[in-house]
């Protein structure tokens, strides 16, 4: 079972690194304004947040491998829409309905692994950025030989490729056995009483916000500068090795610093990262700075994960982890996506961007640092 967690994560990370990389520019070559970019991924968001939290739900009661099959060949379906639209109207359907299973994929998958290899949860989702570094850079040079043509077929179609192939494997991924005591949805709601849960779903969802301008953008800032996709798909590689090399050490880092400490460490220097990717000029500096993700993702993400099974019952993991989901990667994202959009119209270029987004930053480590924040770790 964990070697078909690993290639579950290494396919369905292959396709995170296809789109993030280049699906705002191959919506710029559809046409679209930033407005109508940061409105469609917004919209997707949106619907990723309550579908989070049903198919989480769904884990916790039937188990979490059974929702996964479901959701994840739901997802694989409603793909099959993305090449086919061409207006922002048929963009925004198609990703509503992606979005409406797929929400559920990555929190049913994380649960499925945390209860799976009993404290080897990092080294596990490791699989998953080795997918990306293959994918992003594979996908920019693709894309670079075939002459960046606007608009091309071929993003949307590898990224249908991988979620069809992820789902597939879904199918084969045994179920564990039901608790015999099924969490009520009473119990899912009294999560949101947790006070260590809240603030930290809170930091956590200002953390990601600050990202959007590099998840959704980043590749419209390598074109600004008049370079190729291939720098886009090689900067975000890099940025993911250096993930990959965070998440190998977070067990010796945890045991030896409170994750008050690591948290503070991955947020300073996110802020560090996006007030000098604001000014970087030149694809060295744009390649090289990426790896400070080992911070921004990395190391944040061995802490959020960790903070989660202290803070949340076992029994309502997948719950848990889907609330996270809907609070971080779908509130958070969709604030953050819209905002990128609008600033993009706004500023009239990418990079002031990011130094909105080093200002943001500092608030949830101002926050972590306030003497009454809750103690995570103790939680």
């Amino acid at each position: 079972m964990i070697a078909r967690l690993r290639v579950f994560y290494f396919l369905a990370y292959a396709g995170v690194g296809v789109w993030l990389a280049y699906f705002a520019p191959y919506l710029r070559g559809l046409g679209f304004s930033g407005e109508q970019i940061g409105a469609v991924s917004t919209v997707q968001m949106l619907v990723a947040v309550p579908a989070a939290l049903f198919w989480g739900a769904a884990g916790d009661r039937l188990s979490p491998q059974r929702a996964l099959r479901l959701c994840a060949a739901g997802a694989a379906i409603a793909v099959v829409g993305i090449p086919l639209a061409r207006t922002p109207l048929q963009m925004g359907c198609a990703l509503m309905a992606a979005a409406a299973f797929g929400g559920g994929v990555v929190p049913l998958v994380d649960s499925t692994t945390v209860a799976a290899v009993q404290g080897g949860y990092a080294r596990t989702r490791l699989f998953g950025s080795l997918g990306f570094v293959v994918s992003a850079p594979l996908q920019g040079f693709l894309l670079t030989a075939r002459g960046e043509r606007p608009g091309d077929l071929l993003l949307p179609l590898a990224y249908l490729a991988f979620v069809a192939t992820y789902a597939l494997l879904a199918q084969g991924i045994p179920a564990s056995e039901t608790a015999p005591h099924r969490p009520h949805w009473r119990e899912a709601v009294a999560l949101l009483g947790s006070r260590p849960l809240l603030f930290l779903l809170g930091l956590c969802a200002l953390h990601w916000a600050t990202l959007s301008p590099y998840h959704l953008m980043f590749g419209v800032l390598v074109r600004e500068q008049a370079l190729s996709s291939a720098i886009t798909g090689v900067a975000m590689s890099l940025g993911v090795v250096a993930e990959v090399a965070a998440l190998a050490l977070f067990p010796r880092l945890e045991a030896r610093f409170s994750m008050r400490a690591l948290f503070a460490a991955a947020f300073l220097g996110t802020a560090l990262r996006w007030a000098l990717l604001a000014r970087a000029q030149g694809a060295a500096a744009l390649i090289l700075l990426q790896l400070l993700h080992a911070l921004s993702f990395g190391l944040w993400w061995g802490c959020a994960v960790e903070s989660m099974q202290r803070v949340v019952p076992a029994r309502l993991r997948a719950t848990g982890q889907a609330l996270f989901s809907a609070v971080v990667f779908g509130a958070g994202n969709a604030i953050g996506v819209g905002l990128s959009g609008l600033g993009l119209d706004r500023f009239g270029s990418v990079a002031p961007l990011y130094s909105c987004a080093a200002a943001v930053e500092l608030v949830p480590l101002l926050l972590l640092l306030l003497p009454l924040t809750p103690e995570r770790g103790r939680a």
